[in-house]
């Protein structure tokens, strides 16, 4: 240790990553205090100890307490050089769960869709018409899911690659979000959907489709986590901030965690309970809504409690009341 120079062992302490230098018998003859940190002990006890308790040999990476870090060794005439840099753990794993994800939503309609496809082919002559319709129902169902990822994704590319063209026009709200809760009751004919309206809500200044894109996804996630028989309620109101109206979307479901509720407009993420074992999706769907909202100048909240069974979640969304001055700005700004 005596032949580490002072000014290296200096400028490698105010490093926030954590090094280790050793001879050519790997034997430890310094450690900074965040390589100590790392194993809990004293910098001291480390010395004369073998490098490959610590590291692995002839690996670039190692895992420390959850975290992967990268490892760059160096060599000169006398000594070696270890360096550990964490790795972009959490973007290595946004991938990993991408095509987990993909490829899993992916293949079960596929496999649904080549399944019945063969059981009709094969067996068409042998099939009475309630089983035949039963399976092309199933293929258009699974056909469906296949749409609607693909859409989810290349709404995803879009966001991350360009700005949408989005149409700003003014919007009744109540009325749009009753032609969803038509579709919605359709698939899920066991949940009630309640939608109420203040008397002086005025309409909102928002893209048509993007808006039923933004409610389809809210309440469809509403039943989707709901338990059965659980009412979907749809508040329309004036919100308290001036000049924007607020949809409140609640479910009677599990709930969330409190520490998950930064996480749930994150790509690819789904939180893990009894009810989203039971349900498909592929995590992108809350992501897209959050930016759709924000590119149409409006907000997103969520508050949620997990003290009771049915007690779920409300999403509450604030988009811009279409005045007659809000409408002037917008085509101003479009030019």
């Amino acid at each position: 240790m005596k032949n580490i120079e002072i000014d290296f062992k200096n400028i490698v302490e105010k490093l926030e990553s954590p090094v280790l230098v050793t001879d050519f018998d790997n034997k430890i003859i310094y450690a900074n205090t965040v390589f100590c940190s790392l194993f809990n002990t004293n910098c001291e006890m480390l010395l004369g100890r073998s490098l490959l308790d610590f590291l692995p040999d002839s690996q670039d990476t190692v895992v420390i307490k959850d975290y992967t870090y990268k490892i760059a060794k160096y060599d000169d005439e006398y000594y070696s050089y270890y360096y550990l840099n964490v790795a972009d753990s959490r973007m290595e794993k946004i991938y990993s769960d991408f095509i987990s994800t993909v490829s899993h939503e992916l293949r079960t309609p596929l496999t649904s869709i080549r399944g019945f496809a063969d059981t009709m082919l094969m067996s068409y002559d042998k099939l009475d018409k309630s089983q035949i319709q039963k399976f092309l129902t199933i293929i258009k169902e699974q056909s469906n899911r296949l749409i609607k990822l693909v859409e989810n994704l290349l709404s995803v590319s879009k966001i991350q690659v360009q700005h949408s063209n989005l149409v700003f026009k003014s919007v009744n709200a109540k009325s749009q979000i009753e032609q969803v809760a038509d579709i919605l009751k359709n698939q899920y004919p066991t949940h009630p959907f309640d939608i109420k309206c203040a008397a002086d809500v005025p309409n909102i200044l928002v893209d048509e489709s993007k808006f039923q894109q933004i409610m389809i996804n809210l309440m469809d996630n509403a039943a989707k986590y709901s338990y059965e028989k659980g009412v979907i309620s749809v508040e329309i109101s004036n919100s308290k901030k001036e000049n924007f109206v607020s949809i409140k979307v609640k479910d009677h479901g599990v709930g969330i965690e409190p520490e998950n509720l930064g996480r749930i407009f994150e790509k690819f993420t789904r939180i893990e309970n009894h009810l989203t074992r039971k349900t498909q999706g592929s995590g992108l769907g809350l992501y897209i809504v959050k930016d759709l909202i924000e590119k149409m100048g409006g907000q997103i909240f969520v508050e949620s409690s997990t003290e009771l069974p049915n007690s779920g979640s409300v999403f509450e969304v604030l988009l811009p009341v279409a005045s007659y001055t809000s409408q002037s700005k917008k085509r101003l700004e479009d030019r």
